[in-house]
């Protein structure tokens, strides 16, 4: 038996599951194939629901008052093979709504009902061009209306434009408290296949947007890789042909090939895979690896200082300092990136700025001569830069001015511009080493010299942030004074 076939097998004799069972029953016993569709035949006519229809989640749904047309949707859209991509907030002109991204290039937009008054729309054409409820909206309705509220299991739901509309923004407070794991439990109730054969395993490969997967899978099988990110795989995990057989699918000698290009083309193994390897599990090893190459730059400097340069380390001061600026840039674009297509984990946003603040104190540390006691002979120009010579000066105390073309992330305040645009609460437990920080690079200063820039943001953050922790009135609080106004003081005490 080949890779494919075990792989396959291993799909096939997953443990059937209640509501698998619960689908079998009701769709034609264990006999019936595939999610809901019945049996069909040539020139049959579909009969209208005429009392109480099950969908998916086990509610039933009481159809007599809707238009045949309307019931049969409602039937088809609440039996549908459909499954949540992802689900984000968004604002608009008309307010803010969360938009749940199917299987399908189509997405259902629940609004806030305080904002913009009671609405639900898809994006598919058939709501476009008509504006009646479409099955996308019947299956995500029966899908959260089992989830979110269970003490409605018994009663049978009535499924007019207007209950649902109304149902949906009664929810849209709920779907927000749910948002993180919401598409993982609404999958989980619709996205068992009735597979027992190769067969099943070649009706389920699809073309449906394998490149939109491709990324996302590369993203699941760099967790196992110690070193590269995503981004970094070459020829290793090519794209996927569409069109491709079960045979096509195995790769020769690379496991983790056969299952990136299974999992590419197969929405079944996809949704398995991402159930295990979740977005914060690979958010979590893509933050860890840049925390591991911050620490190597550091490494690599003080293994240049001992050794001097040669052909495979030649990593000075401001190679370092540029590599560092990369790596603060790629945290942020991590977190943002990763942000926008669904909440990271309280334990994630903090890590970042963690590894940030990490990243700051080491330079700090770092504030001398790193020449002054080297045992191999260095060549020196006439006007090399102090800087060139001290990590602190070069990223904090004196960074260098460049010009108007390079990019902002090697122009910004070192680390200090990314940790103000976090909200407070993703920093605020840190709030010590900060306060540490900016203590030792008042300490590194002159009194005659303007602070850094660095310096002046950090003071800043501290204290607006202690300005919204604290009331100002609270005489048991005082603020810290900046340094500006102890110079003040100063000369008012020597006139």
């Amino acid at each position: 038996m080949n890779s494919l076939q075990q792989l396959s097998s291993a799909l096939e004799d997953m443990p059937t599951t209640r509501s698998q069972r619960a689908r079998g029953r009701g769709r034609g016993g264990a006999g019936a194939r595939g999610r809901g569709r019945p049996p069909s035949s040539q020139g049959a006519t579909t009969p209208t629901p005429t009392g109480p229809v099950q969908g998916h989640s086990g509610l039933f749904y009481n159809l007599q008052d809707m238009s045949p047309p309307s019931a049969n949707r409602a039937t088809a859209g609440i039996n549908a093979d459909l499954f949540v991509d992802r689900v984000r907030r968004h604002e608009s002109d008309r307010g803010a709504y969360f938009a749940f991204q199917l299987n399908r290039p189509v997405s259902v937009r629940i609004y806030n009902p305080i904002a913009q008054g009671q609405d639900i729309e898809c994006t598919c054409e058939e709501f476009r061009t008509s504006g009646s409820i479409c099955t996308h909206i019947y299956w995500l309705f029966d899908g959260l209306n089992a989830l979110l509220d269970t003490s409605r299991a018994s009663a049978s739901e009535a499924l007019s434009r207007m209950d649902i509309v109304t149902r949906a923004s009664a929810l849209y407070n709920v779907i927000g408290a749910q948002l993180p794991s919401l598409p993982a439990i609404l999958n989980a109730r619709h996205d068992e296949l009735a597979s027992d054969s190769d067969d099943a395993v070649e009706a389920v490969l699809s073309p449906t947007f394998p490149d939109a997967r491709a990324d996302q899978v590369r993203d699941m099988l760099s967790v196992f890789d110690p070193r590269r990110l995503p981004d970094e795989f070459g020829q290793e995990y090519t794209p996927v042909p569409p069109g491709v057989t079960p045979q096509d699918l195995y790769v020769p000698n690379s496991l983790a090939a056969t299952i990136y290009r299974l999992a590419v083309r197969d929405e079944s193994v996809f949704r398995r895979l991402r159930r295990v390897i979740t977005h914060d599990v690979c958010a979590n090893a893509h933050l860890s690896k840049l925390r591991a190459r911050a620490r190597e730059a550091f490494a690599r400097l003080d293994s240049y200082i001992h050794d001097g340069p040669s052909g495979s380390n030649d990593h000075d001061v401001p190679t370092c300092a540029r590599v560092l600026r990369s790596i603060v840039d790629q945290i942020c674009q991590t977190r943002d990136l990763r942000a926008s297509t669904g909440p990271l984990s309280p334990a994630l946003v903090t890590k970042v700025a963690e590894i940030l603040v990490e990243i700051l104190q080491e330079v700090c540390n770092r504030n001398e001569d790193v020449y002054h006691r080297i045992g191999w002979e260095r060549e020196v120009g006439e006007d090399e830069p102090e800087r060139n010579r001290n990590l602190y000066a070069y990223l904090i105390q004196d960074p260098p001015r460049f010009p108007s073309s390079t990019p902002n992330w090697m122009k910004e305040t070192f680390v200090m511009d990314r940790l103000r645009q976090m909200p407070a609460n993703e920093w605020r437990h840190l709030i010590e080493r900060l306060t540490s920080i900016l203590d030792q690079i008042r300490e590194y200063m002159p009194d005659e010299d303007q602070p850094p820039l660095a310096y002046t943001k950090l003071e800043r953050m501290i204290q607006d942030y202690t300005a919204e922790v604290f009331e100002p009135s609270s005489s048991s609080v005082q603020r810290r004074p900046t340094l500006g106004s102890q110079r003040e003081s100063q000369r008012r005490r020597i006139d």
